[in-house]
């Protein structure tokens, strides 16, 4: 009878730990498809706005325009002139195309949004595989489908000028984002698009780890170079990865 109800016992046990073992089971493979399909409709989106981004160039903007000379305005009167140049998928960084009226002739990006976020650019790392927009604000959403610009504070105009500017990414430890930013090496490239239509190539010149709070590399001088640095977590965010590079 004691061994009887001693089997019992083991067996109410065993029932009990066999069913908490699925539910954890379900649980664990509910989690996997659930991140699988945020991923893929994260990146769904990612790849949305590059083409927006891309499609939204006001091609008509004249800067510099001959005295005396209406200027040609945009379609968004609230659009600020361009500064940069038109490039080509030859020629990064050709410069701006005379108009018929003195002036030269830029593109400017009318607005590309993503649930009231701004989309200022395009970052292009082809050793990493990955492109993904730029937004002027690092949030819970921007950081879902792309990277942020999160230094200096005018980001937008900052972009492929002469300074620093900071661009961070999420490691999702697979290879969206920047999780594998820590691979690159001294002579990599990375492509940046502003809202000017400029594509600039930069060349990755230093790769380490910094501490979570050290923000030197965001303040540091160029010298009249035009640089990024890109950053993103690491070792459950107790440090960063930090990248610098500088434009040809």
């Amino acid at each position: 009878m004691k061994k009887y109800n001693q089997l019992k016992v083991y067996s109410k046990f065993l029932t009990l730990l066999i069913i908490i073992l699925t539910v954890f089971l379900i649980i664990l493979v509910g989690y996997a498809i659930y991140s699988l399909y945020d991923n893929y409709t994260a990146d769904q989106s990612a790849e949305e706005l590059l083409a927006q981004f891309e499609d939204n160039y006001d091609q008509d903007i004249v800067e510099n325009p001959s005295e005396g000379e209406p200027q040609q305005e945009p379609d968004n009167e609230n659009i600020p002139s361009g500064e940069g140049n038109s490039n080509t998928t030859n020629s990064p960084t050709k410069k701006p195309t005379t108009s018929s009226n003195g002036g030269t002739s830029s593109s400017y990006n009318i607005g590309t949004y993503y649930k009231g976020y701004r989309v200022i650019g395009i970052i292009s790392i082809p050793k990493l595989g990955i492109q993904y927009p730029i937004f002027d604000v690092d949030n819970t959403e921007t950081l879902r489908v792309g990277t942020a610009a999160i230094y200096p504070s005018n980001v937008d105009k900052a972009l492929n000028s002469p300074g620093n500017v900071v661009i961070a990414g999420h490691n999702y430890r697979n290879k969206r984002m920047f999780s594998k930013l820590y691979t690159l090496k001294n002579g990599d490239s990375i492509y940046i698009t502003n809202m000017n239509n400029v594509k600039l190539e930069y060349k990755v010149y230093n790769n380490y780890t910094a501490g979570a709070n050290d923000f030197d590399y965001a303040t540091r001088k160029t010298d009249g170079y035009t640089e990024i640095s890109l950053t993103t977590c690491t070792n459950d965010a107790s440090t960063r990865t930090i990248v610098w590079a500088r434009a040809e």
